[in-house]
This record gives C-alpha cells, structure tokens and sequence, in this order.
C-alpha cells in the first residue's frame, strides 16, 4: 500500500449522564476525497477509522494491520483539538513499530501548531499545511519514486535535524474540489459500520450500536454533504473562520462546488444507504441564490432525501420557501442565536440579528411547517452572568409561542485553536491555559469530564471567583447549565425543559452506573443489551 489513512476518535471520555464515550466519531469529509485522489492516480490507498474497528473487534491492532499491508505512508487526521493526545499515541506506536514508515499529520489543529509539533514530536515525519490534495499527491509521488521533498507545497518536514517550512504555495480551487469524490467508501474498511452505526459524534461505549441508536442519534444515517471552502466572517470562538482560514490554508475568498458535483454527492451518498445530508456551509445567509438553485435541482430530479441545515445567520423568506417546498417533516434548520443579549450576539457572532429577526423568522418556519432547533452558548465573551437570564427569557418565550421549534439546545463553549479569541485572548478579556500544542496535548491526555471543560475562564463573569478562578469559572457555569439549561430528552430530536432535563439526566446517571457494575461483572470490553 502507497498510503494508508487514520481516523483516531477521542477514546477516553466521561460525562455523567452517560459515563464513558468516545468522541469525534465522525471523520473529516475530505479524508475520502484525498484517498480517492490518489487511488484515481494509481496509488494503493485505504482508510481505517479506529473507532469502527473497535465497534467490530476489541481486539483490533493498527500495528498488526499496518504490518500486513506494509504502507510507506500512514497519514492520520488531526483535525479536531479533542484527538491531540491520542492521535500522536497512535503515533508513536506505529513509528516504534515501523521505523521506515513516513508518518504524516493534517488538519486544522495540525496545520495551526505544525511548527510545534515537529519541534516536541520526534516521531513525525511532516504535517501538511491547510489544503492537502496537490500537497499529498506530490509528496506520495516522492516517496514512491524517490526526489527531495522541498518541491511539495504547504509541508513542513524533516531534513535530517532541521526542520523545513515549505512555502503555503496551495490553496484548492474550485475546479480542484470539483474534481474530487467524497463518497468512495469502498476505500473505507469496515465502511458499511461507519455508515449503518456511526450517526452521532459521540458513542457510548456500555451501550450496544442498537442502543445507542435509540437513545443518543437524530436516527438517520446522516452525510457530511461538502458544498465549499471558506468563511467571509469572524465569529469570536470559532476556528474556522475568515482570518483562521487565511492563517492556515492561505484561503482569501469563499468556493462554492459546483451545483451538479453536489447533486452527484447526494445520489452517491443515497446509493451508500445514507437518508440525510448535512450542510454546514452557510457563508452568505442573505444572498441564497445558491441554495435556492440546489432546492429546485433536488426537486426536478425528485430526490427522496432530508436535509440538516446550519444557517450561519437567518435564512430568509425565500430560502424557508425552498427549504419547505423541498423536504420532508424530518428534514431540519438549526439557528445559533448563542445568546438571548442581543449585545452579546452582535459582539461574536459574524452574522447577527435582533431578538424581534428572530422571532419573525420562527414565525415564518412555523407557518410553512419547517422544523427548527435552536443553539444556545454559556460563556461567550463578553457575556456576563446576568445575560443568562436573557437567554433563559428568550428560551422560555420561543418554547411557548412556536411548537415547530423542537429543541432548544444549549452548551458550553470550549476553546479552539485558531479562535480570534484564542489567538488574542487579552483582546476579548479572557484567560486561557490553551497557547500551545503541547496545552491542548496535555489537557486531553487525561480522560476528564467532556462536554463541560472549557481550558478558558473570562474573570468578570461571576463577581467573586476568587483564587481558584479558573476550575471555579467552570464549576459555577456548568452548574448553572444543569439547572437552568439542561435539555436531556429521551429523543434526541426533542429538547426537555429545564426540570425534566435534571430528572432525566438523574436517570440516566443511575443507569449508567448500573452498566458499568454489570460490565465490570461481564468483563471491561462487553456491550450490554
């Protein structure tokens, strides 16, 4: 094999309702794409996603399977800061193990500390830089024939002691992603698992795939649908953003796919099994013409599938129009208002909106039938303690007035590498333990409590923190999440309130334990139920 592709989900989690669970199941959507690109060219390429073979087999070794299929290149997805730790234990392993193999990064969080990781992480042989397809294809071209790896864009690497910054020469364009496949899951090992049973980012693991089908998934096999690359807009916490996206990738302008690659993504993915396409890809809210253009095509070719929508603003009236005259009852649009304070939201979102926008366009998916989530987050900055109770107001009030809303999320907001709040936390009156590679490394190396460490505080939240501010930030914040925001339904797709949310969570947590003991009886790798 000429490459070999690694997906490593976050293992070593636990959160109380539920105890122990893996994380970022999903993989990113142009792990495929890269390993379809270089099969097109003649290469041997496959992908093992760790968290689908341990789902088939407790046993399974990366080491024994890289040994059978002798990769000269295992290149493994550092995309998401929760993978940091055990993505570069993978690492190490398979470097002791095969010396002669070329060890590679990608991804956001790799691309952002590239420099670092190469400096502290000995065991790696390069990162790629932001976009990886013409990255990727010349460097497996050098290894397989042989040449110097300073022609290869966007790669930082190792020469002899030294390490080499190639320049960020690549940028993908649209005729490039255009021409890439994000459905060949014959690549895939063990794809038929990723697709029937991995529908949630999160996997609980005392808890068989039918259970947690049942309990913890929106039950629909759900697609990452790649429409583009790219972001006009600065949100506060995010790191995906316009500024991030020129930082790491080299990206100055939005791409959209073209319509008819999208379309051709959709039938694949039906043909796969798949019944949902997901779209996070919502950089022009208020010019929908796009989207418009792709309803009416899924519409002539009289498609049977549902969408899950994330609009980075308000969709308007014509794109509600489209939504409902295209999908189903079961298709979705999520809107993030993140606070109820107004003055919160306009000072961190990229597109924001009034409270009275807001309900004006609930009041329009609710005549026209189209089902709404909303997402809501605790610990924004700028946002005090007393905003909280705007948020609960604007809550309570949307729950009342607009049934069609069916579930009201909220979470807290964790640190990301490459957040304009990360990279300049004095600027947003924040304080932080998460610089560096080696913090986030460290931070997730233990199992800790997921959904709720934060690695930020903001000192004027609360009036009175005190010493410990930071572990007391925390405490406080999600305290006030379990009492006055918990949402925990037995259908995912629901939301309760508040009381209802507490009491089921109290459940949950008791049954939670029941399973534990019961596996602990049956042996620590049984699946109960």
């Amino acid at each position: 094999m000429d490459c070999l592709f690694v997906h490593v989900p976050k293992f070593k989690n636990y959160y109380r309702p539920i105890g122990e669970y893996t994380f970022i199941n999903y993989m990113p959507m142009g792990v495929l794409a890269l390993a379809d690109l270089l099969s097109r060219e003649g290469y041997e390429t496959g992908v093992v996603h760790l968290g689908v073979e341990w789902l088939e087999d407790k046993g399974f070794s990366l080491i024994d399977y890289i040994a059978r299929k002798k990769p000269r290149i295992v290149a493994l997805s550092l995309h998401w800061h929760p993978q940091t730790y055990e993505v570069l234990e993978q690492a190490r392993r398979v470097k002791e193990a095969f010396p002669e193999v070329f060890l590679l990064l990608g991804g956001l969080t790799a691309s952002f500390y590239h420099r670092e990781i190469m400096e502290r992480f000995l065991w790696v042989d390069a990162v790629i830089r932001g976009d990886g397809e013409i990255p990727l294809l010349r460097l497996t071209e050098t290894i397989s024939k042989g040449g110097s790896l300073d022609q290869v864009p966007n790669l930082t690497w190792r020469q002899g002691g030294a390490i080499q910054e190639n320049p960020l020469a690549y940028c993908a364009s649209q005729d490039m992603i255009d021409g890439l496949c994000f459905t060949n899951f014959s690549l895939l090992k063990n794809h038929r698992t990723y697709i029937d049973w991995v529908l949630m980012p999160f996997f609980v693991k005392g808890f068989s795939k039918e259970r947690n089908r049942l309990f913890f998934s929106l039950k629909t096999r759900m697609f990452d649908l790649m429409v583009g690359r790219g972001c006009p807009v600065n949100c506060t916490w995010c790191g995906g953003g316009k500024d991030a996206q020129r930082l790491i990738a080299g990206r100055r302008q939005v791409i959209f796919r073209d319509m008819e690659r999208v379309l051709d993504s959709i039938r694949e993915a039906l043909r796969w099994g798949y019944e949902t396409m997901h779209v996070c890809f919502d950089p022009y809210p208020h010019r929908p013409d796009y989207y418009l253009k792709l309803f009416s095509r899924i519409r002539e070719e009289r498609l049977k599938v549902e969408f899950f929508f994330e609009s980075f603003g308000l969709p308007t009236r014509t794109f509600i129009d489209g939504f409902a005259q295209t999908f189903g009852p079961r298709s979705l649009l999520a809107l993030s208002p993140e606070s109820g304070s107004e003055e919160v939201r306009r000072r961190n979102k990229g597109y924001s909106y009034t409270n009275r926008e807001l309900c004006d366009c609930l009041e329009y998916t609710r005549e026209k039938g189209v089902k709404v989530d909303l997402f809501f987050g605790l610990g924004l900055p700028y946002e005090r303690e007393e905003d909280l109770n705007e948020t609960a107001r604007l809550i309570a009030r949307s729950r009342r007035q607009f049934p069609n809303v069916q579930g009201f999320r909220t979470f807290t907001i964790e640190m990301e590498p490459g957040a304009p709040w990360q990279r300049q936390p004095e600027k947003f009156g924040v304080e932080t333990t998460l610089q560096t590679f080696s913090d986030f490394y460290s931070y997730h190396k233990e199992e800790g409590e997921g959904f709720s460490a934060f690695g930020y505080y903001i000192p004027d939240y609360f009036p009175d923190l005190g010493e410990d501010a930071g572990e007391e930030f925390q405490r406080r914040l999600q305290e006030i999440k379990c009492r006055r925001f918990c949402f925990i339904h037995p259908d995912a797709r629901k939301s309760s309130t508040p009381f209802w949310g507490r009491m089921l969570c109290r459940a949950s947590a008791l049954m939670a334990k029941v399973v534990r003991r019961r596996r602990g009886r049956r042996g620590s790798d049984s699946l109960l139920f």
